[in-house]
């Protein structure tokens, strides 16, 4: 069984470069656009899905909403794909983490993960793996010997955590993957172990002055 995990589409928040996390910002207008690419670039493929999972925030549902529209492909929303809650950091930019004292434990978040210390408004990179942990195991691997090809939308922070799960990274390496929205990484299932067949693949191509605008 193959798994395609991917990244919903851009928002106005991932194009000023703000934390989203648990808040819920709906595709703009790029972002839609992306989704609907990627929807071609899968046809072009001859890829379908037997079954989705997305996670329920809008950006997701969207996203994923498009990629399925007039296929009959179940779909289901499951908290546990949700993007990682990254507390007192949410809506604040990127760019300002570093300068500002009141965000330092924020900055070490995504700078130096291994030092990021998580408050009660947060949430610790052993949760984030801890429920990863239970989605593979609960709903993915008994679909081995059932399914062919299966979808999760979800978020970059939570497929990078997919991944380390998979690869048994150290947390200081956690963010060491880039994956712009839209993109997708195949995953093989077989005798309930994983192995990584793909790294944030595009299936979409950009016109000219809108490509390095992906985040």
């Amino acid at each position: 069984m193959k798994v395609y995990l991917m990244r919903h589409g851009e928002t106005d928040y991932n194009k000023k470069g703000l934390i989203q996390g648990t808040l819920d910002i709906p595709l703009n207008e790029f972002g839609l656009e992306l989704a609907e690419k990627t929807k071609e670039g899968f046809k072009k493929e001859g890829l379908t899905f037997d079954y989705c999972y997305c996670s329920p925030l809008i950006r997701a549902r969207q996203t994923a909403e498009i990629i399925l529209r007039g296929t009959d492909t179940p779909l289901s929303y499951d908290e546990r794909i949700r993007e990682m809650n990254f507390g007192e950091g949410e809506g604040q930019k990127l760019a300002d983490l570093s300068w500002n004292p009141a965000l330092k434990n924020i900055d070490a978040l995504f700078h130096a993960p291994e030092q990021y210390r998580a408050t009660e408004q947060g949430e610790s990179y052993e949760a984030l793996l801890a429920r990863v942990e239970d989605f593979l195991k609960h709903e993915i691997f008994p679909l081995e010997e059932k399914m062919k090809r299966v979808l999760i939308c979800c978020h970059g922070g939570i497929i990078r955590a997919f991944l380390a799960y998979i690869k048994g990274l150290e947390i200081k390496d956690f963010w060491n993957s880039h994956q712009p929205n839209c993109s997708v990484n195949i995953l093989e299932v077989k005798n309930q172990k994983i192995r990584i067949l793909e790294e944030h693949k595009i299936y979409y191509t950009l016109p000219e002055e809108k490509k390095g605008s992906i985040l």
